[in-house]
């Protein structure tokens, strides 16, 4: 059963390294919906949430620092859903029910992020291998993983 946890990070960090990636890739057209939805310095903040899901995802994938790469990707879930969409005030009810699903998706992406951040990366992850080549720390305690 411990398969299923790197399973598990690659499904959910898939999404985090394309859409990260995607910020630079389309950096121009981010940039313009983040300031039709009035986020501050928008350009900054595409190319600094761009970074935060890259490397965020990289690290849920590979396990290294997971829990504070899935707290990056919380806060930028969180950010984004508070931010961009706010589907309260949308008055065409077809694009109020579509900012509705994504802000839904934004705060159900967060609640895993924040199960990560809890829990850690699980088996299988080079943090995890890292401590165990280490063995134990002082007075015979494991090292946390």
């Amino acid at each position: 059963m411990g398969v299923l946890a790197p399973i598990g990070r690659l499904l959910f960090s898939a999404i985090f390294i394309t859409s990260g990636l995607n910020h630079f890739f389309q950096l121009e057209a981010l940039t313009g919906v983040a300031q039709a939805s009035g986020v501050p310095e928008p350009r900054m903040a595409v190319l600094g949430s761009g970074v935060a899901l890259v490397v965020g995802g990289l690290s849920v994938l590979l396990g290294v620092f997971a829990r504070l790469g899935a707290a990056a990707i919380a806060i930028f879930l969180l950010s984004a859903a508070f931010m961009v969409h706010r589907f309260w005030l949308v008055t065409d009810p077809v694009q109020a029910q579509d900012q509705l699903t994504h802000f839904m998706k934004n705060l159900s992406m967060a609640g895993g992020a924040l199960l990560i951040v809890y829990f850690g990366s699980g088996p299988f992850s080079l943090r995890r291998k890292k401590a165990e080549g280490l063995g134990s720390g002082r007075l015979g305690v494991p090292l946390r993983p």
